[in-house]
C-alpha cells in the first residue's frame, strides 16, 4: 500500500459526504443513487403514501388526496408503483391504454386533469396479472419517473405496495421523496407495521409527515355516535412514541367504496383529509397554478398561419395571452430564424409560458424547461386550432424532437413530395427542395 493510502486510510472518519478523495472504500451518497427526472418534466415534490400491510385503504388516501390538491388549484399528478396490484386507473375509470412519443411516454389524463400512470394504463388487458420478479418491477418504477412525460406538475403522489420489499426500496432510493405518510388501522398489530414502516424511513433517510388511521369508526346514521368496529384505536400511543403527528382518521363509509368502485373518487365530497392536505400545502408552499401570472403561448408561425416546423428556424411567433381560459389578447415576436439560441433568449425575454412547434432540438428544449417554460413538440395545422386543442388538453407532443431535416433532399417538411432525392426540384423556388408539401412538379 501507497504512503498515500496509508495517510488517507488512517485520517477516514467514515463520512463520504463532505470528503473529495476516491477512495475505493467510498460510499455512494443519497443523491447518487436518485434516478434522474424525465427531461420534460418539472416535479416540485413528492411525497409517497405507505403501509405495513396491504388493504388499509393506501390507495384511496392517494387517490383522494390529490383530488384535494387539485380542486386547491395545483397541478396534481399519481405514479402508481403498486406494480403487481395496481388499483389507481380503477378509482379514477381510466382504462384506455397510454401513448408514447419521442418524448416518453404520456400519462393519463382523468376527468379533472390529475396525471396519472400505473402498469394497468401499459397492459393489453388490465385483469393480466403481473407475473414479474423484483429487478423488474423496481425497473418498471424507475421507468415511471424518467420516461413518462409529467410536465409542470406541483405535488406528485407515489402509491406503493405494502411492506419493505424491492418496490419500496427502489422508490425510497431512486425517486427524491419529500417525506412519506404511514397509513395504517386501528388493530393490536398496528405497532409493529407502524414501527418496521418508521425503521425503513429512518434507514434511507426519508422524513415520516404523519400517520393515518383507515376504518378508525362508523358513524351511526341516528345519533352520530362514533362505533369502532376493529376495536380501539392505537394511532395516538404510536403517535406519542415516534412523535408523529396524526394526520388523520378515516371511517368506514360505503359512498367511498361506492365511488371507488364506479370509477368516481372524483366525485366524492368530504372533509376525511382536509387537515392533511392543509399540513402539507404548508410544509411545502407552491404557488398555486390558478393564482400564477397570465399563460403566455408562443407559436412557431410560418408565413401561412400554421404552425412553422422548426423551432429555431422560425422568424414568427404568434403569443397566445390567455387568463381564466379567455383569450385576452394575441401579438407577434420576430426572430431571425438563424438557430435555437435567438429563439430561446426571446422566449425568456417576453415571459412566454408554454412554446408549441413542430420540431425543436433537444438542447433547446432543456434549456426552455430549465427556464420553467413548457415545451409541446409535433405540433401541426392552423395556430388558432393548434392552441385551441392545447389548452382543452387534446393536445400533446408526437412530432419531431429534431432540429434536423426530416427528409434527405434537404427541405424541412415532414410532408415533402420530392421522393427523397435530393435536391429536387417541385417549382416552389427553395433552395434546398420541396418544402411546400404539393408534391414534384416537373
Amino acid at each position: 500500500m501507497s504512503e498515500e493510502k496509508i495517510e488517507a486510510t488512517a485520517s477516514c472518519s467514515g463520512d463520504c459526504s463532505g470528503c473529495s478523495s476516491a477512495c475505493s472504500s467510498r460510499k455512494p451518497s443519497k443523491e447518487d443513487l436518485l434516478e434522474p427526472m424525465n427531461a420534460y418534466s418539472n416535479v416540485k415534490h413528492v411525497i409517497g403514501i405507505v403501509s405495513g400491510k396491504g388493504g388499509v385503504g393506501k390507495s384511496f388516501i392517494t387517490s383522494y388526496l390529490s383530488v384535494l390538491f387539485n380542486r386547491r388549484g395545483y397541478n396534481t399528478a399519481i405514479l402508481d408503483a403498486d406494480v403487481t396490484g395496481p388499483s389507481i386507473p380503477k378509482a379514477f375509470g381510466l382504462h384506455e391504454k397510454a401513448m408514447a412519443d419521442e418524448m416518453g411516454i404520456i400519462p393519463e389524463l382523468t376527468k379533472e386533469k390529475i396525471e396519472v400512470m400505473s402498469v394497468n394504463l401499459l397492459l393489453d388487458n388490465e385483469a393480466s396479472p403481473v407475473l414479474w420478479r423484483g429487478a423488474l418491477l423496481a425497473s418498471t418504477v424507475k421507468q415511471f419517473w424518467n420516461q413518462v412525460v409529467w410536465g409542470d406538475v406541483d405535488y406528485m403522489f407515489v402509491d406503493m405496495p405494502p411492506g419493505t420489499g424491492d418496490v419500496p426500496l427502489t422508490v425510497f432510493q431512486s425517486l427524491p421523496l419529500d417525506g412519506i405518510i404511514i397509513v395504517t388501522s386501528p388493530q393490536d398489530l398496528v405497532s409493529m407495521i407502524v414501527t418496521k414502516a418508521v425503521h425503513m424511513a429512518n434507514m434511507m433517510q426519508v422524513p415520516v409527515l404523519g400517520l393515518v388511521e383507515n376504518y378508525s369508526y362508523v358513524e351511526c346514521p341516528d345519533c352520530g355516535k362514533h362505533i369502532e368496529v376493529f376495536g380501539h384505536s392505537h394511532i395516538d400511543e404510536i403517535s406519542v412514541k415516534f412523535e408523529l403527528p396524526v394526520l388523520a382518521k378515516l371511517p368506514i363509509d360505503s359512498k367511498i367504496a361506492a365511488a371507488v368502485d364506479a370509477g368516481e373518487v372524483e366525485s366524492l365530497e368530504g372533509d376525511w383529509l382536509d387537515y392533511m392536505a392543509d399540513i402539507l400545502s404548508e410544509t411545502f408552499p407552491v404557488e398555486k397554478s390558478n393564482e400564477r401570472k397570465e399563460l403566455r403561448i408562443a407559436v412557431a408561425t410560418d408565413e401561412k398561419g400554421n404552425v412553422d416546423g422548426h423551432f429555431g428556424k422560425a422568424k414568427l411567433f404568434t403569443v397566445y395571452n390567455i387568463k381564466e381560459d379567455k383569450l385576452t389578447g394575441k401579438e407577434s415576436l420576430t426572430c431571425d430564424g438563424n438557430g435555437h439560441e435567438g429563439a430561446v433568449k426571446l422566449m425568456k425575454e417576453a415571459g412566454i409560458t408554454a412554446v408549441l412547434c413542430g420540431g425543436i432540438g433537444e438542447e433547446a428544449m432543456s434549456e426552455l424547461m430549465k427556464a420553467g417554460i413548457m415545451v409541446v413538440p409535433g405540433a401541426s395545422g392552423d395556430i388558432d386550432v393548434v392552441v385551441s386543442t392545447f389548452l382543452d388538453g387534446s393536445l400533446f407532443g408526437g412530432g419531431s424532437v429534431n432540429d434536423e431535416p426530416t427528409c434527405s433532399c434537404g427541405c424541412s417538411s415532414s410532408s415533402c413530395g420530392c421522393g427523397g432525392e435530393s435536391n429536387a426540384d417541385c417549382g416552389c423556388g427553395s433552395e434546398n427542395g420541396c418544402n411546400c408539401g404539393e408534391g414534384r412538379k416537373n
